[in-house]
């Protein structure tokens, strides 16, 4: 496979690089779809296909043929392999385990806004679970939520799958994780051009650095992306839903606290880590040792 560079041996360039260019991309993709459309503002634009396209240009052609992500001696389908994108076996399993761990994601949000709840003084009942707890308003025809998430799949081909696996050429899977985790929270500081408060992205840029490492850890530990994908895209999904009443009820600091613990941060990446942890050891390494005494 051909390439204009070679920095494969080079992490933190190629790493500071493939985001620029990922950054560069949205811009000209940005001004393209604008003249091209003919549209009189910007926000014009419809959502999410800007950055969506600019991950697609920048991890399928930028990282392979221009950054050299694999060098000339690495086929195609190599590189799609090292960035675990073509790993999706055994199905079922990676499957079971990327849905458990939303399962735990979702609980863990949903003890957030109760807690919130409680120390609002206000009780817990059916009724108000009920009214907290929609999750239909993010399906169709009530939302196009689930076209917007579409951007999380290509979050995690670009932080779990390209960056991941070129620190890992050179680095521990403890420090390739914490890395690409540490990467990956900083990048939410670019939320606050879209104007958000300092302090929500503060708790953003804090609370993706911590979920980081639990998506980091179970695309090593199941050695595919299929799971971290299911658990970022439905967490994109639902977590509007889930976190209605705190959003329309608690002020900007306290959801960055309570998004630091519960939401996305501290609580629900411990528990996945654990399950995680638990479920590749009882059934994805059984299911390895069965293909190698079959295979």
């Amino acid at each position: 496979m051909k390439s204009i560079f070679s920095l494969s041996r080079k992490p933190w360039s190629f790493t500071v690089l493939f985001l620029l260019s990922w950054i560069i991309s949205n811009i000209l993709i940005s001004n393209l779809l604008f003249f091209a459309l003919h549209l009189n503002h910007p926000s014009q634009i419809p959502s999410p296909w800007v950055p969506v396209l600019s991950h697609i240009l920048t991890i399928f052609f930028i990282a392979p043929f221009v950054l050299g992500f694999s060098g000339k001696q690495f086929s195609y389908r190599e590189f799609l392999s090292e960035i675990r994108l073509t790993r999706m076996k055994p199905f079922i399993q990676l499957f079971l385990l990327g849905l458990t761990c939303y399962l735990i994601m979702a609980l863990s949000q949903a003890a957030g806004v109760m807690v919130y709840r409680l120390s609002q003084g206000q009780l817990i009942g059916w009724s108000f679970m009920r009214y907290a707890f929609v999750l239909s308003s993010e399906l169709p025809p009530h939302s196009d939520s689930w076209l917007q998430s579409i951007l999380s799949i290509f979050e995690e081909i670009t932080f779990r799958g390209v960056i991941l696996a070129i620190f890992l050429r050179f680095y521990s899977k403890s420090k390739a994780i914490l890395f690409s985790s540490i990467i990956f929270g900083l990048m939410h500081i670019l939320t606050i051009l879209d104007g958000r408060p300092p302090v929500w992205t503060a708790g953003q840029v804090l609370w993706a650095a911590i979920l980081g490492l639990f998506y980091g850890y179970v695309t090593i530990k199941s050695n595919s992306l299929l799971p971290a994908i299911m658990v970022h895209y439905l967490s994109n999904l639902f977590v509007a839903a889930i976190n209605a009443y705190l959003q329309n009820n608690a002020s900007i600091p306290i959801q960055a606290i309570y998004g630091v613990i519960f939401t996305f941060g501290i609580v629900p990446s411990f528990l996945m880590i654990l399950w995680t942890r638990f479920f590749a050891n009882r059934w994805l390494n059984y299911q390895k040792t069965e293909i190698d005494k079959t295979g």
